[in-house]
């Protein structure tokens, strides 16, 4: 019987969960399965085809690892997160499949910090839609924002000081970053490539 999926398109998910070095192997062939594509009209021998196709991706992806260096481009990102976190910025990774699931992921911990109190002055995140494009091209979007600050003139001077601080640190990470200056655009972060290393390697 033939396949029910498109094996090109199905391929190119496979390929962007496995390199994103977020999932464990384990995960990966379900996540297709029973969430990318419909359960209920996936045939077995579309199961087949997927478990064929993680499995090599997994291996490839973990053969490649053995050559990476100890510090990849991930580790230095996730190093420029920690130093915003540091400065009392909120950084998230993944953070939901839009810029709305983004927001709202940096909201909810902005409450669960204690809100005003907490000091916090600003966020930076991207979301999975942007990390399948940095798997593919090694660039990543990344937005931003000054905070939960009422009074919008001093919100928006806030952000203009915490594009310009992204920038600044993931210059000095080695990347090269862009920002128009507009708060309304994002900071553009040219990794090279992404290279994160999986949960189960």
């Amino acid at each position: 019987m033939a396949l029910t999926l498109d094996p090109e398109d199905t391929r190119g998910r496979i390929h962007d969960l496995v390199w994103s070095g977020f999932y464990p192997d384990a995960d990966v062939e379900w996540m297709i399965t029973d969430e990318y594509l419909d359960p209920d009209e996936i045939t077995a021998e579309d199961r087949a085809w997927v478990k064929t196709e993680a499995e090599r991706a997994c291996a490839a992806k973990h053969a490649a690892e053995r050559d990476w260096p100890a510090q990849t481009e991930y580790d230095r990102l996730d190093a420029v997160f920690v130093q915003l976190r540091d400065e009392k910025i909120i950084a998230l990774h993944r953070a939901g499949n839009s810029l709305a699931d983004g927001h709202d992921d940096v909201r909810e911990q902005w409450r669960a910090a204690g809100r005003l109190a907490s000091g916090i002055r600003g966020c930076c995140f991207y979301h999975s839609q942007d990390l399948d494009t940095a798997v593919r091209t090694g660039r990543l979007y990344l937005a931003f924002s000054g905070g939960m600050i009422p009074e919008i003139t001093q919100r928006e001077a806030n952000t203009v000081l915490v594009g310009n601080r992204i920038v600044e640190l993931l210059r000095a990470a080695g990347f090269d970053a862009k920002w128009s200056g507009n708060i309304n655009e994002r900071i553009e972060a040219d990794l090279g490539q992404w290279r994160k290393r999986g949960p189960s390697a």
